[in-house]
């Protein structure tokens, strides 16, 4: 009998134990999101020196409050609007618009992640913002709707799904996927995952479609899968993707982008593909925090850029499809102020120059 509830003991005793355990490791996850820089990289670096402090925790505070809802991919809740940032109806960044164009309307898609988006710039400071400006001015008797439809971590999958599930409805007249970024570094497969976003900024009535584990943690923002897979993320420059898994992101990459442009051509939509800069591409002279982030990411970088040089080769295979296809991977050589604040994203110098870019080549098109 003594035996018998020794051994109750004990089992109580080791669920209580371990119980202390998750509720510390809990705790000690959520005070090291606590003090980290609430995920805005741009605040401390080089390229960001001309924003006011201010103005530059205002953009993170409003990045850090947009909700989000999973609807087939991931996508912003609608009607949301913060002193730097407006969602709109439809769910994008911006003014709102009426779903039924105008006969005299150009209207334009620019469609990528969170470099389309704007992490670091206030609404009239994305790049779609500045083709609107540029093409309003250089067209001033024409009228011209450019829409941001960047979503935070959009890839080539969630590219496509947007483009043939809801924008074709909106009548555009050309679509622009700026892209290859989200492929090469985060390196998905065939099904779609949604990304790791903080549960709390998810609508209550998000429906997650994956299995339970995965929902329940999420549901009650248990942190600590989340902070230990951020601090196992921080060792991945240490492996190296083989060559066929390289190939097959290309392979994907291309796939998707063609039927983009093969839809679009038979709905009367022009489609133009292009591959976007990051950090270590092409030979523009570096500040010192860009280079210190470049040796920082190491041959995890080197391997995203290998995948996205893949990417830009695939460009000639889409020339036939696409309306046109252009590789933006060298905008930044004749830059010498700091423009990258990480891997990947800009500041707003680099979405002016990006945006000016994308202009030009609209202009073109419509000659």
């Amino acid at each position: 009998m003594s035996v018998q509830v020794s051994y109750k003991k004990q089992t109580i005793i080791f669920l209580c134990l371990f119980v202390i355990l998750l509720i510390s490791l809990e705790m000690g996850s959520r005070i090291i999101e606590y003090f980290e820089v609430s995920d805005c990289e741009f605040l401390e670096k080089d390229a960001m020196n001309e924003i006011e402090d201010d103005w530059k925790k205002q953009i993170c505070k409003d990045l850090n409050s947009i909700m989000y809802e999973v609807n087939g991919i991931l996508h912003l809740a609608p009607n949301q609007s913060m002193k730097t940032l407006t969602i709109n109806s439809h769910g994008f960044r911006g003014d709102d618009f009426s779903e039924t164009k105008d006969f005299d309307t150009n209207r334009i898609f620019i469609v990528g992640g969170s470099t389309v988006f704007g992490v670091s710039t206030s609404d009239d400071t994305t790049i779609s913002s500045f083709i609107q400006k540029n093409l309003d001015n250089y067209y001033p008797d024409k009228k011209f709707e450019v829409l941001n439809a960047g979503i935070t971590s959009a890839y080539s999958y969630s590219e496509k799904y947007l483009i043939e599930t809801e924008l074709i409805k909106f009548q555009p007249d050309l679509i622009v996927v700026y892209s290859g970024g989200n492929d090469s570094q985060g390196r998905y497969g065939v099904e779609y995952s949604v990304p790791g976003i903080k549960s709390a900024q998810f609508t209550p009535d998000t429906n997650f479609s994956e299995d339970p584990i995965k929902k329940i943690i999420k549901e009650i923002d248990y942190r600590t899968p989340y902070v230990f897979l951020k601090s196992i993320n921080k060792f991945e420059n240490y492996f190296q993707e083989t060559n066929d898994s390289k190939d097959q992101i290309q392979e994907l990459w291309t796939e998707r982008m063609n039927q983009i442009c093969d839809t679009n051509s038979k709905l009367g939509i022009k489609s133009i593909i292009i591959t976007q800069p990051m950090l270590g591409t092409g030979v523009k002279q570096l500040s010192n925090d860009e280079q210190k982030m470049l040796e920082h990411y190491g041959t995890y970088l080197v391997d995203t850029l290998d995948i996205l040089d893949k990417i830009a080769i695939s460009l000639v295979e889409l020339e036939d499809t696409c309306d046109g296809t252009y590789d933006l991977r060298m905008i930044f050589d004749d830059t010498n102020s700091a423009i990258f604040f990480d891997h990947i994203h800009v500041n707003e110098l680099g979405d002016e120059i990006i945006g000016e870019e994308i202009s030009n080549i609209i202009i073109d098109h419509l000659q």
